[in-house]
């Protein structure tokens, strides 16, 4: 699963795209580890279930930084889905 982007909060926070994953498009967030719990849909930024629920305050950060970046990030989602390599995005 490659990163889409840089980490955060140094390197506890890291947000990923599988290749060839299921709809909706979403990437996986990584958070101290975890990185199947936290999901996010990249078009309406609902957090998928079943799954945990991060901290607020790093909800939100990822929900602006997932809003700024949608058109990459959906860019991104398609490359992984036609195994096409995917970069970081932001």
């Amino acid at each position: 699963m490659p990163p889409v982007s840089h980490p955060f909060l140094k390197g506890r926070l890291v947000c990923y795209i599988n290749y060839v994953d299921h709809a909706p498009p979403h990437i996986h967030v990584k958070y101290q580890q975890d990185v199947s719990s936290y999901r996010i849909n990249i078009k309406n930024r609902e957090w998928l279930q079943p799954g945990k629920t991060l901290p607020n305050k790093l909800k939100k950060l990822i929900e602006a930084w997932v809003a700024v970046h949608e058109t990459g990030l959906l860019l991104q989602w398609d490359n992984a889905q036609h195994l096409i390599p995917v970069t970081i995005v932001g």
